[in-house]
């Protein structure tokens, strides 16, 4: 006897589950979630459990993958045939077109470089958390939230968003640019002509150099006239190729000039597995270079984070963070060298991501390097980063009776910190105009850090909010001004500042709406607008940063115009956090409920836009291993 077929019982759409109505289980969308036009996923079995690898979703992405991928391969390879909609796609055509090389460099264990897909929905905390608590971004489908702490500005860009029943974007968020096919498809690009090769290195050694001064000049050019050698050492190609690879992408993003910055960077990767990476300076040199180079192309794939421990690792085991003297005079100054780019880079990176710093400064020698002075002075700026961090931006705020004593007063030590970076900007060397702006925006970033909220002070005074508003001004005038002269350079940390810059500048209006007039405001979220735009021809998440940030900022500007005849706000302290954090703030009156602010799931998007490019993840969930 035959056993009776059983029916496939169709689960109901998240959303229907959560309203208990009636799905009708249709593909890609049911019909109320079509008619409401919001995302449709699959919800949850009692028996089953959690659906995680959710099939609507999982084909969305897919279908996504394949178009991004090949509209890159009909504008780098014309003349493959890519298969209409309804064929599948032959996969050996790929493999056809990569070069036999360029898998072996792309596959080396030192740095991988991989796709990176769509992130999954994140569902919202609870909105009572503290500032500092508010940390976990999920940025893959497969692996577990990653940490973004208090110093990033997470937090304070969700305070904007986070309340009340907003409107979430329908759009798909993007998906970040697949290098490892790009890179591939390009190839590793060929040692140029020794007068090319000087004028791209240049670049680098114009632009970049003077703020992280890796390299002795003399000895690179020497490199650089021995790399077209067989004999030349492999530590000296990496070299090379990497100054090549930095000096094409300035001058790429400078010029709008299609120079091969990626071919160069693979060039580079086929010389890395005989690098003594882990044990030498020149190793170290190695590593720094591919980090700058990661930080400034979109397209490479290695995490930022692993690299950077990478370094303090090498720094520890080379002991370079203790005055030792050793070698010639030029080595131990480039020891010394190396020593604070390593630290800077950590601070900048444990700022922006919010997270703890990698080699505390009492465990080094914290003496000075002879280097160039926009450098040098950089490096000053590096020991008020570390204090910055310890002080303000630590979550635990008991003090251990071993550690170095307490604080007693923030405020004081607040207003001092204020001082020393007054005193810090004016004594800015004026070697060149785009340095000197640059610096000034390292000190405007720290700036803002310590005066917006953080776990030392959840309630800024109407005063430092004050201050903060015109550091954010200044940082998105400075940034406007580099753009309109073609000076500007599309890095990470670029993309990040601006953005970032945006964030606090509405969320000091906010919370002081006297600050700014419906006309200035709008004037102001243009200018940083337009240059995110500019940054989104470079960093594909910043395009869906610019749409949020456009939609809080008109809503914003609404809201203010109402706000005229308001009562003048006084010097007094702002509002007590009280155990509801957002509500503390007014984050839940009719300003967010009329104007449709946005919600968790536009801040999380854009967020992840931020991130995803810094802590690149693959779609199985393997973590990188840099």
């Amino acid at each position: 006897m035959s056993k009776p077929s059983r029916m496939a019982v169709k689960l109901a759409c998240a959303r229907c589950q959560r309203r208990k109505i009636k799905c009708d289980g249709q593909h890609p969308k049911c019909g109320n979630c079509q008619t409401a036009g919001v995302d449709c996923t699959d919800g949850d079995s009692a028996r089953l459990g959690p659906v995680r690898d959710l099939h609507r979703a999982k084909i969305k992405r897919l279908q996504q993958r394949v178009h991004d991928l090949e509209a890159i391969i009909r504008a780098r390879c014309p003349d493959v045939d890519l298969p209409g909609d309804d064929q599948d796609l032959d996969l050996t055509i790929l493999e056809a077109s990569a070069p036999a090389s360029a898998p072996a460099a792309s596959e080396t264990p030192a740095a991988p470089i991989t796709i990176s897909v769509p992130a999954a929905p994140l569902l919202p905390p609870p909105h009572g958390l503290l500032a500092h608590e508010i940390g976990l971004v999920s940025l893959g489908s497969a692996q577990d939230a990653r940490y973004i702490g208090p110093s990033s500005g997470y937090f304070l860009a969700r305070i904007m968003l986070a309340s009340g029943p907003g409107h979430r974007s329908t759009s798909t968020p993007p998906t970040a640019l697949p290098a490892g096919l790009v890179e591939c498809l390009q190839g590793p690009a060929p040692l140029p002509p020794p007068d090319r090769a000087a004028q791209i290195s240049a670049a680098f050694f114009d632009v970049l150099h003077p703020q992280y001064p890796v390299l002795h000049e003399p000895a690179f050019a020497d490199m650089l006239s021995r790399a077209a050698s067989p004999d030349a050492d492999s530590a000296d190609k990496f070299r090379v190729f990497m100054v090549l690879a930095l000096g094409a992408m300035v001058l790429s993003q400078r010029h709008r000039v299609r120079l091969p910055a990626e071919g160069y960077c693979l060039a580079a990767l086929e010389y890395l597995d005989a690098v003594n990476v882990e044990n030498s300076l020149a190793g170290l040199q190695c590593l720094l270079l591919l980090m700058l180079f990661t930080m400034h192309c979109p397209n490479m794939r290695a995490s930022l984070w692993y690299l950077d421990y990478h370094c303090i690792a090498s720094v520890l085991d080379l002991g370079l963070q203790r005055d030792v003297r050793t070698g010639s005079p030029l080595d131990q100054a480039m020891r010394t060298r190396i020593f604070w780019i390593v630290m800077t880079l950590d601070r900048r990176i444990a700022t922006m991501m919010g997270r703890p710093i990698g080699l505390r400064d009492e465990a080094c020698d914290l003496r000075l390097p002879s280097c160039d002075p926009i450098a040098l002075h950089l490096f000053k700026l590096t020991k008020l980063n570390s204090e910055l961090k310890y002080v303000a931006n630590s979550v635990v705020r008991d003090t251990p009776r071993w550690a170095y004593p307490a604080v007693v007063s923030i405020p004081e030590w607040q207003a001092d910190l204020l001082q020393r970076l007054d005193t810090w900007d004016q004594s800015i060397p004026n070697t060149s105009p785009y340095h000197l702006q640059v610096s000034r925006l390292r000190g405007l970033e720290l700036r803002m850090v310590c005066l917006r909220p953080s776990p030392a002070i959840p309630t800024p005074t109407t005063q430092a909010t004050r201050a903060c508003h015109a550091a954010a001004r200044q940082a998105l005038s400075i940034f406007g001004e580099l753009y309109r002269d073609g000076l500007l350079v599309h890095g990470w940390d670029t993309f990040y500042s601006v953005t970032l810059s945006i964030i606090t500048l509405l969320y000091c209006v906010k919370v002081v709406p006297a600050l700014a007039t419906p006309a200035t405001l709008s004037e102001d979220l243009a200018a940083g607008l337009r240059v995110l735009g500019a940054v989104a021809e470079h960093w594909i998440g910043a395009k869906r940063c610019r749409d949020i940030l456009e939609e809080v900022g008109h809503a914003l500007v609404i809201w203010l115009g109402g706000q005229q005849h308001a009562m003048p706000v006084d010097d007094a302290l702002l509002p007590s956090l009280p155990g509801d954090f957002f509500g503390g703030l007014g984050m839940d009156d009719s300003f967010t409920e009329q104007l449709m602010m946005g919600d968790v799931g536009d801040m999380d998007a854009m967020m992840r836009s931020l991130f995803d490019d810094f802590i690149p993840a693959d779609y199985e969930g393997n973590g990188l291993v840099v």
